[in-house]
């Protein structure tokens, strides 16, 4: 019985260790400075034959990046090492071999984490045990993870892995990418994301340039919820509007729910507005008109290709900041009040730090009538 408990109480702390670390990444770098139109792409299992292809793509666009190294392939190639050092690329410890940490026993994965010299470690798969935090502090290190994954692993399109990785890739991200010959996927990936990036406005830094810093318990929530917002997004058809560094805005299809409007009638088709909780609380208040500005230029040039479309809503705590765009602002009923009230004070504590502010409704209702958004956002001829 006691045998039982203790083997309980051990995989509870393995499991609790690898969600704290791993999956939230509390204490871990997964991004740096949401302010600045920087990424930093990482490279995964090298070096390798992949090695210099990637080099070769990143000389020609003018990108820095950052390959997390394993000793075993350092061994067998260390002109590679010296060749990616040559070129201004940042080397980083993935440890002695391609292991997740729950297969070593707490010696071998002090060997595991000292393995290549460096500032940071990132464990292979990202994988955590009770011990991994504590020994790369005792070897000087941290611990460095990423917050978009390219699934380059995979044997999806290449097209639709770039569309994502552009789609999800924010200020300060830390793209993880792999340099493994088993994964030939990720040279077409890289084809379709580095002039895009670039033509973006994105500049691709090494990681130790981000300013990136541990995550915070908040943000490693912020973390933890990304897999639920991008299905969110799948489900319900979310469309970003622009996918430059600082395009806040996203639309969805739906029907408008009401309460009727003048213009929008309850039960339209219609597009729900979304605010990019991540984007905002980095910008100024001239960034946010600007790019509020261009993102409603780029919305009515969609909706005049979509006439069915009888009027553009949202409703939050921030749809108050809606009315400088020419939206009117409407009470809403008391189930939107408590769904939408509920979502929007933990999205704005969760994403700022905020409480909602005294004598501002937690959920207010911002629209326009389809003809009254068009005159006033559709370019001239």
């Amino acid at each position: 019985m006691e045998l039982l408990l203790l083997g309980f109480l051990l995989l509870a702390l393995y499991v609790g260790a690898d969600v704290l670390h791993r999956w939230m990444g509390v204490g871990a770098i997964a991004w740096g400075d949401r302010s600045r139109p920087q990424l930093a792409l990482t490279f995964d299992d090298g070096p390798g034959p992949h090695t210099e292809a990637i080099l070769e793509r990143l000389r020609q666009h003018g990108a820095k990046a950052t390959f997390f190294v394993l000793g075993s392939q350092v061994r067998e190639y260390p002109e590679l090492l010296e060749r990616i050092r040559a070129e201004g690329h940042q080397v980083e410890s993935h440890g002695e071999v391609h292991r997740p940490a729950f297969w070593l026993l707490p010696w071998q994965e002090a060997r595991q984490v000292r393995a290549v010299p460096g500032r940071y470690y990132r464990p292979p798969h990202g994988i955590h045990t009770p011990f991994t935090r504590f020994l790369a502090r005792r070897a000087g290190k941290s611990v460095a993870l990423w917050d978009v994954e390219s699934r380059d692993w995979t044997s999806a399109d290449p097209k639709a892995l770039a569309e994502r990785v552009l789609v999800w890739v924010r200020p300060g991200s830390v793209v993880l990418l792999h340099d493994n010959e088993r994964f030939p996927q990720t040279l077409a990936v890289l084809d379709e994301i580095l002039p895009r990036l670039k033509e973006l406005g994105y500049q691709m830094v090494r990681l130790d340039e981000l300013g990136a810093r541990p995550l915070t318990w908040r943000e490693g929530l912020m973390r933890a919820s990304q897999g639920g917002h991008e299905r969110y997004f799948r489900k319900n058809r979310v469309m970003r509007l622009g996918l430059g560094p600082f395009d806040y805005l996203a639309v969805s299809p739906c029907a408008f729910p009401g309460p009727s409007q003048p213009g929008l009638r309850r039960g339209e088709p219609s597009l729900e507005v979304h605010l990019d909780s991540v984007r905002t609380p980095a910008m100024t208040q001239m960034q946010l008109l600007r790019e509020g500005r261009r993102g409603f230029t780029l919305l009515a040039e969609y909706l005049e290709q979509r006439p069915e479309i009888r009027g553009v809503w949202g409703i939050s705590q921030a749809a108050t900041a809606l009315r400088v765009f020419g939206f009117h602002l409407a009470p809403v009923t008391p189930w939107q009040r408590l769904v939408y009230g509920t979502a929007s004070t933990w999205f704005l504590w969760l994403y700022r730090g905020e409480r909602p502010k005294r004598g501002v409704p937690i959920a207010q209702l911002a629209y326009s009538p389809r003809e009254e958004f068009l005159a006033r956002w559709k370019r001239p001829p």
